[in-house]
């Protein structure tokens, strides 16, 4: 098929074009450019790239073992999931059943205290090999409150926020800490909300970033967790906190947090580490990252740093040309 224009894909995908540019702009979906800088598309190759992103990780086919519709104002997360575990026969002892349990309970409070919905419909799904669950909520959708809350300017951003941990719209009730944990701590997390889906893998070590269709209202979130996980929930607590219990630890991944794979401002360097101040240890991540300009690396590995000497911030999964980039910034001045 031929390549179009991004106003016919959205046409045609029934899709703003400001979500198209700025998932192209990602690498959420191909796209090229002509000599004179015109963006273009295969629209079969979008759909491909989209279908990826919808069907990925979805809840099993079958049927849940468990589903209510619950009203939100007065529901507690915990009655709740005493319900499951008891109905289903989890095993609050196993790994497995601890940390469905902790990513349950987080991910029904975030709905009843932040989605500013009225109602959720739970399903849960149990097999001898997994334990999946799907909260979706009649709110406003995650992204565009977080972006509300924390005056970001679009729902992308607000994605991105939420990789960094601690960051809440409700700080006299919440650390901001349950999507982060539970995020580490499944084998698979998918949220979806205002047209865009976060989706982390353990499994692979990954995350993606892409277009949603499927939820029209508020937020849904499906988590796997294996029956015999390969970590504990203890092994993730502690490889975020310190010795006190503190979370003291994050690792946000910098691709989120720009457009493209090429990082080159000072303010692009200090939206990243925006509200970072109150952790002791940053691992950066540029997995994915291509290259940066020089006042970028510089902001991010001296600047901030001397700013807030009681945080150290280390560069992880670096390339060739990041990592020559870091070195500039590390070698002193000639004189």
């Amino acid at each position: 098929m031929a390549a179009i224009r991004i106003g016919e894909l959205s046409a045609g995908l029934g899709l703003p074009i400001k979500t198209l540019r700025r998932l192209a702009d990602a690498g959420a979906i191909p796209s090229h450019r002509t000599e004179g800088g015109h963006r273009l598309f295969d629209p079969d190759a979008v759909r491909a790239a989209l279908g990826r992103s919808a069907t990925a990780e979805t809840p099993p086919a079958a049927s849940p073992d468990w589903r209510r519709a619950e009203k939100l104002d007065g529901l507690r997360e915990d009655v709740v999931w005493a319900a499951v575990a008891s109905e289903l026969g989890i095993d609050p002892k196993t790994e497995g059943g601890r940390i469905a349990a902790y990513a349950f309970t987080e991910m029904l409070n975030n709905a009843i205290d932040h989605s500013g919905g009225t109602s959720a419909d739970i399903q849960v799904w149990r097999s001898s090999d997994a334990i999946d669950f799907t909260i979706a909520d009649d709110g406003e959708g995650i992204f565009a409150h977080v972006r509300d809350g924390l005056g970001l300017a679009t729902e992308l951003d607000a994605a991105a926020e939420l990789t960094k941990g601690k960051r809440t719209t409700m700080s006299e009730r919440h650390s901001g800490e349950g999507i982060f944990f539970t995020s580490k701590a499944v084998d698979t997390l998918r949220i979806a909300a205002n047209g865009l889906r976060l989706t982390f893998d353990n499994t692979r070590g990954d995350f993606a970033l892409g277009v949603d269709t499927s939820t029209a209202v508020g937020t849904a979130v499906t988590a796997t967790v294996s029956a015999t996980p390969t970590r504990t929930l203890r092994q993730v607590f502690d490889q975020y906190t310190d010795e006190d219990g503190a979370f003291a630890r994050s690792t946000p991944t910098v691709k989120l947090f720009g457009a493209g794979v090429s990082f080159v401002s000072r303010s692009e360097a200090r939206r990243l580490l925006d509200g970072m101040d109150v952790f002791r240890e940053i691992d950066l991540d540029f997995a994915g990252v291509e290259d940066v300009g020089q006042g970028f690396i510089d902001e991010v590995l001296r600047v901030w740093p001397s700013q807030h000497p009681e945080v150290r911030v280390t560069p992880m999964n670096m390339n060739e040309a990041v990592e020559f980039m870091a070195r500039r910034v590390a070698r002193p001045p000639v004189t």
